[in-house]
């Protein structure tokens, strides 16, 4: 594997590539790299012919300072999650190489990504979902890749990048990879190695909230019904204090009005447990005939 933190020796390289007619696949991630992480990685090694991954802790998506301090930073572990994963090319810049004219102004600004912005995370973490944009459309620009590995586990962020993607006119392609989980359930996120063992512990439970509200719409539960008692129920629960859980349509992330034609349902949460914010959905399967 080789490390760039420049773009200039990067896409110089990846240039040369393209031009031999090798496909390239990228995975963006901040770092602190765990199994969800590795998993992209593989799946885009065994599609594509060369697979890139940047680090970067990008600050223009952080909506509380101390969220950005706090975030956690392992870079030789992650090197060798990447290397044993085999992975091709490693990017890890500094803010300055990202954003060369600085932060401010963004392209993405101009864009309007509607109901994919203003609910669920989008109330919560004002601002995020213009960080993330800003930070992804500058990466697409340096690697170009031909497909982008998104993990399903941040739906409402894949929603956002691909409705830029949309927007912008790119021709990259979207890998949705499912979630990978803990054997209690848990999404893997770089955040959980933050919980203390109790909090982690109590952590478990989400999974099964969601699980019983997929199980509720398979059966024909109404969706706001279902979401209230998911909610009231890790109220109950030790350490859980639910922000929201919210049954949506997949394509518009508006809420699910029961009976609708949609393409995909989905479930999401956003839970903090302690003092650590953990996010997580499910896909409904379509009801059994």
């Amino acid at each position: 594997m080789q490390t760039f933190t420049t773009a200039a020796e990067l896409t110089g390289l990846l240039s040369a590539a393209r031009r031999r007619g090798q496909r390239i696949g990228f995975v963006p991630t901040m770092g602190a790299l765990h199994r969800g992480h590795a998993t992209l990685v593989r799946r885009s090694v065994e599609e594509q012919d060369l697979t890139v991954v940047s680090i970067f802790v990008n600050p223009t998506q952080f909506t509380e300072g101390a969220d950005l301090t706090a975030y956690p930073r392992t870079p030789e572990a992650d090197i060798a999650l990447l290397e044993a994963s085999g992975c091709h090319f490693l990017y890890m810049p500094g803010v300055e190489d990202v954003y060369p004219a600085g932060t401010a102004e963004r392209l993405t600004d101009r864009l309007e990504f509607g109901s994919l912005t203003t609910r669920m995370e989008g109330i919560q973490r004002p601002g995020h979902f213009g960080g993330v944009a800003q930070v992804v459309h500058r990466l697409l620009e340096i690697v170009d890749p031909h497909v982008l590995y998104l993990g399903q586990k941040d739906y409402q962020q894949v929603a956002v990048i691909r409705r830029m993607i949309e927007l912008i006119g790119s021709r990259v392609v979207v890998s949705t990879v499912p979630t990978v989980r803990e054997p209690d359930g848990l999404a893997l996120s770089s955040r959980n190695r933050l919980l203390q063992p109790e909090e982690r512990r109590a952590a478990g439970a989400i999974n099964g909230q969601l699980a019983a509200v997929v199980a509720g719409l398979q059966v024909g539960w109404p969706a706001r019904e279902l979401e209230r008692i998911a909610t009231a129920t890790m109220h109950q629960l030790p350490l859980l204090n639910p922000e929201y859980v919210e049954v949506f349509d997949g394509d518009t992330l508006l809420p699910y009005q029961d009976g609708d034609p949609v393409r995909e349902l989905v479930v999401a949460t956003a839970v903090r447990v302690g003092r650590v914010r953990l996010i997580d959905n499910r896909i409904v399967p379509p009801a059994q005939p």
